[in-house]
């Protein structure tokens, strides 16, 4: 009789447990698919986009399709040139406004390329003249068929130039902006003599930037 309750309570036990069994439809199911992020690095200028993900083809599927930018984050390092606390503090500021210089570079960058030519040329002319002349007016000349003067007129020209052309490519790289709600989230110790700073935008934080517009003025 007892083996027979035991196993009557271990039946009723299984059909409650596979009844609150959650499907896969259940929204609550697919929570931590739907806190996940799409992110896209750039570690060589220590960029990281972060991608809202949108979920076009149902909860069903649990397809991530990426969707507008969410948020942004910059790190920047500089050089503490020692372990003072007074050298440190000031690296942290350099790395701060290196990192937003990155950021906005990022963002918008104007670039303007220009090349100017210079040509310099001299011209040297260099003369060396033999004519044809009496030495004196009462003098005889005799005619022969032979020139009795084979290096008379004639008329040696000698020119150099020089040219010298200077080419200057200048390329002007320019960025200017105004970034609001880019905050600070990490200040970090690399080595001795290296800081580091990551700072953040995102959407509630720019949100919440215009709504402090509008109140304080």
């Amino acid at each position: 009789m007892l083996k027979r309750i035991l196993y009557v309570l271990c039946i009723l036990s299984l059909v409650a447990c596979s009844s609150t069994k959650k499907s896969a439809a259940d929204p609550e199911s697919l929570a931590p698919i739907q806190s996940q992020k799409l992110a896209t690095n750039f570690k060589r200028k220590g960029i990281t986009l972060e991608w809202e993900c949108s979920w076009g083809t149902g909860f069903s599927e649990a397809t991530c399709i990426k969707g507008n930018v969410s948020a942004i984050e910059v790190t920047a390092y500089a050089p503490s040139f020692g372990n003072s606390e007074a050298n440190r503090e000031a690296a942290f500021e350099i790395a701060h406004d290196i990192a937003v210089a990155k950021l906005n570079r990022f963002i918008q960058d104007e670039v303007s390329s220009s090349r100017v030519m210079v040509t310099m040329s001299k011209n040297i002319e260099k003369a060396n003249d033999n004519l044809k002349s009496k030495i004196r007016s009462d003098e005889a000349v005799a005619m022969t068929d032979e020139d009795p003067f084979p290096g008379a007129n004639v008329a040696v020209r000698e020119n150099t130039n020089e040219v010298v052309r200077t080419v200057t490519e200048s390329i002007r790289t320019q960025s200017s902006g105004i970034l609001r709600g880019v905050r600070t989230v990490d200040e970090r110790i690399v080595d001795r003599q290296t800081v580091a700073t990551t700072i953040r935008w995102d959407k509630d934080s720019e949100r919440a930037v215009r709504e402090l517009r509008k109140r304080i003025r």
